[in-house]
């Protein structure tokens, strides 16, 4: 619900400040007053296209500023998927709109996109006259307001979980297609080099260990001499150093005896003897080991080479034993090719069955649900001053002109039927709006008028099933007086107990059913024109309508005509909410 609505420098508007009520805001004034700029401002507020003629004169921006309540907490949801925290169920929607034609979006004093606007503009207000936002005209939206008469909720979520398994399983199946298209054409390439590495048969690291290997052998006899050579100058010569350290300790121990300084080296020198021992024999144990065999020096440098031929093809050992396990996975799929797909077929078919099955109820609940739908259509629009119409619902079947397992359709009794979103229908509204004549698609017949009344006749008939928060109405009472207007009055009356409604009239009967009557008047001061707006309650409400009955000469007469109007409206509204005049 909105609470609060602040506009500065827009158009003809300085500023304008209001509260609009929770049922039903008559916005009233005389033509040119300004306000179709109050409905202008709250579309750009939700994301209409804006330019920098909006701006009024002398000033650098205008603001619109709408504060509203997000009660379900569905808007709540969608600012939280797109990243923007909201921590109370108030929103504070800004739009700006500088001289240049630039806008800035601001929710709670956070800046967001226009797309998010409209998004927001989606869930919670609906627009019906001479604008943009009129979703009853475009024809894809027919199906979705239908389908809420019918109750349709549940089985639609369902339909569209089976449509989006059979997405997910056609696009697996048109992937493996085209994986098996382009296995297929490597098939002999891959051959070719699987039969390659296995011929070689390369092991991990094998390359690394084998050229330390080839380095020792080659080297085995500058080997066997250092190791010898090692040997005997540590352990195994007169002089070695084993001989020296052991002659060295002796002397450390005498030193001791005078000297207990010394005494701190005994373990050092103790442990340099050990250490000169260990390494002396491994030297000795290593040169009796020392191969000398050019046979197989000759074996590792041939292996190298193979190994090196297939690194300078596919890189290195760790890349050619990799390459190695994905052709052979590729060609082991290859060879599965056709069980994967008559699995995945299979599958799809009985989705396709399923599918077809949730469709078919869908739509015998739709075309039992028309007639019924269209009946109440009829009897309200007569209420509303559209006598003799006629209102249909046209409903048929989507159809496609070839079928395909990768398709989303399905042969049924020998016609090709096409998987929508809602089901296997389109779906559309005609009206005829005059006696004799045939009913046509509405967006070509109905005038801005007959489509605000045939929209306030759904919602009145949806009323408990809309999630929309706010209707805005404008040209309601277009081509209708009297009687017809009290009805009209009535009903948007009615229609406020399930929404919050600001609509535009030009009539003392809707004026009179008003939850809360604005008024925007033009008024002139130092040289400049701007509109302002102004909550009637009371006498000034009673004084405005009668104006609207008698001009603006207000007499006697005229007041009592107006309050005998709103008596009637008391009188055939007694369950409604109470109004601004009781």
């Amino acid at each position: 619900m909105i609470q609060s609505i602040l506009i500065k420098d827009f158009a003809l508007i300085e500023s304008v400040h209001i509260n609009p009520a929770p049922g039903l805001n008559v916005i009233i004034g005389e033509t040119g007053s300004g306000k179709s700029m109050l409905i202008d401002a709250l579309i750009l507020a939700f994301g209409g296209r804006a330019s920098s003629e909006v701006v009024r004169n002398g000033a650098s921006k205008s603001i619109i500023e709408i504060e509203f309540e997000d009660k379900d907490g569905r808007i709540k949801k969608l600012l939280s998927g797109n990243d923007v925290d909201v921590d109370s169920d108030i929103i504070i929607l800004r739009r700006e709109i500088n001289v240049k034609g630039a806008t800035r979006n601001f929710l709670n004093d956070t800046p967001v996109s226009l797309t998010l606007l409209r998004e927001i503009g989606n869930l919670f207000i609906d627009f019906h006259g001479q604008h943009e936002h009129q979703s009853l005209l475009n024809s894809a939206n027919h199906i979705e307001i239908f389908d809420k008469s019918c109750i349709l909720d549940d089985l639609i979520i369902d339909y569209q979980n089976k449509l989006n398994a059979l997405r997910e399983m056609t696009g697996n199946l048109r992937n493996l297609n085209s994986e098996e298209k382009k296995l297929k054409d490597k098939f002999e390439i891959n051959n070719f080099k699987l039969e390659e590495i296995r011929k070689v048969n390369p092991v991990e690291n094998e390359d690394t260990k084998l050229a330390d290997e080839l380095k020792i052998l080659e080297n085995s006899e500058f080997l066997f001499g250092l190791s010898s050579e090692l040997y005997d100058v540590l352990f195994d010569s007169e002089y070695s150093a084993y001989t020296s350290l052991n002659r060295s300790l002796n002397i450390l121990s005498q030193l001791i005896e005078y000297d207990t300084s010394f005494k701190d080296f005994y373990k050092e020198l103790e442990s340099a003897i050990i250490s000169a021992k260990e390494i002396a024999l491994f030297a000795n144990d290593y040169n009796n080991s020392v191969e000398f065999n050019p046979e197989k020096i000759e074996s590792i440098r041939t292996r190298l080479l193979q190994l090196r031929g297939l690194e300078k093809k596919y890189g290195s050992i760790g890349e050619v034993l990799k390459l190695k396990q994905e052709i052979e996975n590729e060609l082991s799929l290859t060879e599965n090719f056709d069980d994967e797909k008559l699995l995945l077929v299979n599958k799809i078919k009985a989705t396709k069955k399923e599918l077809l099955e949730s469709a078919l109820q869908i739509e015998r609940m739709r075309l039992e649900s028309k007639g019924d739908f269209s009946k109440s259509i009829v009897q309200s629009l007569n209420q509303l001053g559209i006598a003799n119409s006629r209102f249909e619902v046209k409903i048929d079947r989507a159809v496609a002109i070839s079928d395909s397992v990768e398709s989303l359709t399905v042969n049924h009794d020998g016609q090709i039927v096409q998987f929508l979103e809602n089901g296997i229908n389109n779906l559309e509204f005609y009206i005829s709006t005059n006696l004799g004549e045939e009913s046509k698609p509405l967006k070509g017949v109905a005038s801005g008028g007959e489509i605000s009344r045939i929209m306030l006749s759904i919602k009145n008939i949806l009323a408990d099933k809309d999630n929309i928060s706010c209707l805005i109405f404008d040209e309601i009472d277009t081509g209708v007086s009297g009687r017809v207007a009290q009805m009209v009055g009535i009903s948007m009356r009615e229609l406020s107990k399930y929404h919050q409604i600001l609509t535009i009239s030009h009539l003392p009967q809707i004026a009179a059913s008003a939850g809360q009557l604005i008024l925007i008047e033009k008024k002139e001061e130092s040289g400049k024109t701007f509109s302002r707006a102004e909550i009637l309650q009371g006498d000034k409400a009673v004084i405005e309508i009668a104006k609207m009955m008698s001009g603006n000469e207000v007499s006697k007469a005229s007041i009592e005509n107006a309050q005998i109007l709103i008596e009637q409206i008391k009188e055939s509204d007694n369950d409604v909410q109470q109004n601004i005049f009781q």
